[in-house]
């Protein structure tokens, strides 16, 4: 009989041994040989700087994704109702928390559980949509604010017994509340257990989950960011800082600012400690990142200036998320293993993401650097 080694062992059982591995060990699998190679389903690990930015299609629920490392989107949803969010069609996105993301549709807020599809829905009451949305996933709630003068709140608390949203609870209504004129392009914040919104000129007010009867509350101070911009959005760190970004027109960045919680002033950052701030849109964010390349740096998309979409479906596998590419959608098999884009380096010449290094004169850079990633680290 022909002599055969581990080279050869056939594709379905390859499959099955893949099956049986964290994600995190496909890239060192394909690594073994070429035959070995073949049997690795192309995927993207969701941790690598994922930043969700907005629904696809006007009308339908595709939620699509940015990562810079990958210098790709990731559309998970559609029209062919293979997900729970092509049922969602003309709602609006909201916010993201954890795995969960927040949608307002013209009859319910609906609770959308990112991995599985499953939706859960909280009815309107008395009107229509919410000007705002924002979901705890620390206390299992839903806040719907109602920003038309006056500002209105409502929530509504997770029914883990039942597996079901439940009622709205909502403020008294009142012509005497706080009036204030919110930002347009930034959401609420959820910073400290207290829920923040942010105006066009820097001044701020505050709703106390435990006191929701007295509503909001406009902050005496700040009264304003003492900078010029165009845009702002806020942002709460993953030092627990309550950050806001000033753009100029154009997506040019004037200033990275915090609030001074002693002085109740915004305070200029120079630094912000080897972390990077992803910006731009409803889910701006400060996180930490491995990647030097990254440290200190402002991301902010280029929306008129698209990079390749893949439609994908997000997975879940031993806590580990990745995108995992639809059988029609297209994707690089040039590379020896497309989770590796370009050998672990995102391609210099292809990057439509503005970026800024943060305490340095200089103009927004389309090109970069990157370096190999630790599949190893998941979770960093």
């Amino acid at each position: 009989m022909e002599e055969r080694d581990w080279s050869s062992l056939p594709s379905d059982v390859l499959a099955v041994i893949l099956e049986r591995l964290r994600w995190s060990s496909h890239p060192s699998f394909a690594l073994t040989c070429r035959h070995w190679r073949s049997a690795v389903s192309p995927f993207y690990p969701a941790w690598i700087t994922p930043l969700l930015l907005s629904t696809a299609h006007v009308g339908v629920t595709n939620i699509r994704y940015y990562s810079p490392y990958y210098h790709k989107n990731f559309e998970v949803g559609g029209e062919e109702g293979d997900h729970a969010l092509s049922r969602a069609r003309g709602a609006k996105i909201c916010c993201a928390a954890g795995r969960h993301l927040a949608l307002d549709s013209p009859s319910a807020v609906l609770d959308v559980e990112l991995v599985t599809g499953n939706i859960n829905k909280v009815p309107h009451i008395y009107r229509g949509n919410f000007d705002f949305v924002i979901y705890d996933d620390r206390a299992y709630r839903i806040f719907g604010i109602d920003a038309v003068l006056p500002l209105k709140i409502g929530y509504a608390n997770w029914n883990s017994d039942d597996g079901v949203w439940e009622d709205w609870t909502l403020m008294e209504l009142g012509i005497n509340g706080p009036r204030l004129l919110p930002s347009p392009v930034t959401n609420p914040v959820i910073h400290c257990g207290l829920i923040y919104l942010l105006n066009d000129q820097g001044g701020l007010v505050m709703y106390d989950p435990c006191k929701h009867d007295e509503g909001f509350e406009i902050l005496d101070n700040p009264t304003s960011f003492g900078f010029k911009h165009y845009n702002s959005y806020l942002v709460e760190s993953d030092q627990h800082e309550l950050m806001a970004v000033l753009l100029g027109r154009r997506g040019t960045l004037n200033h990275v600012i915090k609030l001074n919680e002693k002085k109740m002033e915004w305070e200029k950052v120079e630094s912000l400690q080897g972390r990077t701030l992803f910006t731009g849109t409803l889910t701006s964010m400060v996180k930490k990142t491995k990647f030097k390349w990254m440290e200190d740096r402002v991301f902010l998309p280029v929306f008129y200036k698209w990079p390749d979409t893949i439609h994908a479906d997000l997975i879940s596998r031993d806590d580990e998320l990745a995108f995992v590419p639809k059988k029609s959608s297209s994707f690089d098999t040039g590379n020896p293993n497309v989770v590796n884009h370009n050998n672990g380096a995102c391609c210099e010449k292809c990057v439509d993401v503005w970026s800024y290094k943060l305490g340095q004169q200089e103009e927004p850079r389309e090109n970069w650097g990157a370096e190999r990633v630790d599949y190893g680290d998941p979770k960093s």
